[in-house]
């Protein structure tokens, strides 16, 4: 009874945030967010399918979140700042497994939500389907979706990371914005915001143009800074001395014990570039992952249709980038690599993917800005 409830008032809140959105943003329209919302609403479904056949950790995160005497005894950093935020939902309200994995699905719409917006603030596409640009149809793609719809990881730092890339879009402006999506992307995983930092700080120094001189140095001592603080927190963490977090004991003792899962198919003696190719683009149909595998396999084949325009056309427009979409592909290759490492099989590797792929969606996107306008307007002149 309280997960309809619960459905009634994300109902009304997402009817209040679209009409808002669509008002203030130039999104394509109320539909295309109504659809983004029923294609996220949907796959919730699923996923809450899957975890009733599978060892879920959205149950072990409930469980702890209620079981929990107070809510500052579930916090810290990484798998307990999830407990801390489930806490008030699963305790203090007493709402049940299902009402909270609505409230973090619904976390994840808006994640998901947030990307779009600022990719539609940065590319300019025309439509290659009715209405909808590569934008629109990329942010439709089921495996973001899927794995964003959990009390979990997933949701919570995807929209981390979201309202992270959004207030870089705009960053003397949504300073706030730059704040809470650090912050909540380190309190659940610090080797990735160290991530991010690292790709700001790449990113800010080879950029030339659309930064001034004072704001490009302002901007890469801050991340200096920040990178020098977290580095400690980062090494704890990971259980290293070194800031090289793949030689981590306690991410490699986790990749092996992930690789034992019955997920999917044991990825962790693979080569780099098998790894690699592994995280983003398998399973294919070949890898005999049974339907969802096999309804994978084809949106994988898209991701390699992807890759391949970016390599064939965004690079060749490379001087043409500014900062923010360097720092966009910086973050997508310096991710992956991390991920690929302490990845244990391939099933654990498509969720650790779908944090990523909203990176790759906007890196696509302007490389088929490229591979249209630029091409056209060579043709006219």
């Amino acid at each position: 009874m309280d997960a309809i409830v619960v459905l009634l008032l994300i109902l009304l809140i997402t009817t209040y945030i679209i009409k808002g959105v669509s008002n203030k943003t130039n999104v394509l329209s109320e539909g295309y967010l109504w659809l983004l919302f029923i294609v996220h609403a949907i796959l919730s479904i699923g996923y809450s399918v899957y975890a009733l056949t599978t060892n879920s950790d959205s149950v072990g995160y409930f469980t702890k979140a209620r079981a929990a005497a107070t809510w500052f005894e579930t916090w810290g950093i990484g798998t307990t700042f999830i407990n801390f935020l489930a806490w008030p939902f699963a305790n203090l309200f007493n709402l049940s497994y299902y009402a909270c994995m609505i409230i973090f699905a619904f976390l994840g719409f808006l994640a998901i939500l947030i990307f779009y917006i600022t990719a539609k603030e940065n590319i300019k596409l025309e439509p290659v389907w009715m209405k909808f640009t590569w934008i629109e149809i990329v942010f439709l793609l089921p495996n973001l979706h899927f794995w964003s719809a959990s009390l979990g990881k997933g949701p919570t730092i995807l929209l981390g990371l979201a309202i992270f890339t959004y207030g870089l879009s705009r960053f003397n402006r949504r300073l706030v914005s730059l704040a809470l999506g650090g912050f909540i992307t380190f309190m659940i995983r610090p080797h990735i915001l160290f991530t991010v930092i690292m790709a700001v700080m790449l990113g800010i120094v080879i950029t030339s143009k659309g930064i001034k001189n004072y704001l490009r140095w302002a901007i890469f001592i801050v991340a200096g800074i920040v990178f020098v603080y977290m580095s400690d927190t980062v090494l704890k963490f990971a259980d290293t001395e070194s800031l090289d977090i793949t030689s981590s004991s306690s991410l490699t003792h986790r990749a092996s014990e992930l690789s034992k899962s019955h997920s999917g198919v044991d990825i962790q003696n693979y080569g780099l570039f098998m790894k690699m190719f592994t995280f983003w683009f398998r399973p294919l149909f070949v890898d005999g992952q049974g339907a969802v595998g096999i309804l994978v396999s084809f949106e994988n084949l898209l991701y390699i249709f992807m890759f391949w325009t970016v390599v064939k056309k965004g690079f060749f427009y490379w001087r043409d980038w500014n900062g923010w979409f360097r720092i966009c592909l910086f973050f997508f290759l310096f991710g992956s690599f991390a991920l690929a490492q302490v990845t244990g099989n391939l099933g654990i590797a498509m969720r650790q993917k779908a944090q990523l792929m909203p990176f790759f969606f906007i890196i696509f996107c302007k490389a088929t800005y490229y591979r249209t306008y630029v091409t056209k307007r060579f043709v006219n002149i």
